[in-house]
């Protein structure tokens, strides 16, 4: 009986594609991803903390969103910017258009208004190393409150956060402020997720669209950044966003049925 040839041996991958592989794995590439509409007097505070990273990120994808001052102009100043133009107003289009522009492994996003500390990249590419981790949620302190380079009254934003959660019944939330999930992630998540601001909470939206499918979330209290959360602070913001996170939920049959009550059609 003639004995057949054994298989030949899968040859190994050249040791620069193997280093390669390993690299990607150990170190996954940072997208940052910013909306800004009408942001001139603040843009390059936010983009400078950037530049100032101990590990620079990849790349800085800054989304026009129909900005009529300097906005644009400003940001493109600084190296490793990447600036897209959204022309539908609202930042569900804008941060969409600024997602699917990110080219990473990981996309993370702020807002122009948020200060990152100088570990923020180094931290995110260390956390998502975790191969089980798609998505991540940071802490916040209050920038109105937090001179200099200070990181104060973070223990506000988590009383607000715990309350946010247990009102709308989705945890954990991933705030526009200070998060990140990989790219792949965002590709699967994004036929869940709606526009036009006047009918999505975009974070809850997103977060929930994440959870959907699912991924796996995590909140990282001690990842702090500074975020100017006063200005969210008024009557008709706070009705419009009681409104909006209602009706998210109710699209998405998610989180606290209570909320969903007449909004379902």
């Amino acid at each position: 009986m003639t004995i057949p040839p054994l298989p030949a041996e899968p040859t190994d991958p050249t040791p620069e594609v193997s280093q390669a592989s390993h690299a990607s794995r150990a170190s996954p590439t940072i997208s940052v991803v910013i909306p800004m509409h009408n942001e001139a007097r603040i843009i390059a505070r936010c983009l400078r903390a950037l530049e100032a990273q101990t590990e620079p990120a990849d790349e800085i994808v800054v989304v026009d969103n129909c900005c009529t001052d300097r906005s644009a102009a400003i940001a493109r100043r600084f190296p490793g910017v990447r600036v897209v133009d959204e022309p539908r107003a609202g930042v569900t289009f804008a941060r969409t258009t600024g997602f699917d522009a990110a080219r990473s492994d990981v996309i993370a996003r702020i807002d122009a208004d948020t200060i990152v500390p100088p570990d923020w990249i180094a931290r995110l590419r260390s956390d998502f190393r975790d191969p089980t981790l798609d998505g991540q949620g940071g802490g916040a302190a209050i920038a109105e409150l937090s001179p200099g380079e200070h990181f104060w009254f973070a223990w506000w934003y988590r009383g607000f956060r715990a309350w946010h959660q247990r009102s709308i019944g989705v945890r954990p939330m991933l705030y526009g402020f200070n998060s990140a999930f990989r790219r792949h992630a965002w590709l699967e998540a994004r036929p869940l997720v709606g526009l036009g601001d006047e009918q999505v909470s975009e974070d809850v939206d997103v977060t929930i669209a994440l959870l959907r499918t699912g991924h796996r979330l995590r909140y990282a209290p001690d990842l702090i950044v500074r975020a100017r959360l006063f200005r969210s602070i008024d009557r008709k913001k706070l009705s419009r966003y009681y409104e909006t996170d209602s009706l998210t939920l109710a699209r998405h049959r998610y989180g606290n049925r209570k909320r969903w009550a007449g909004r379902i059609t």
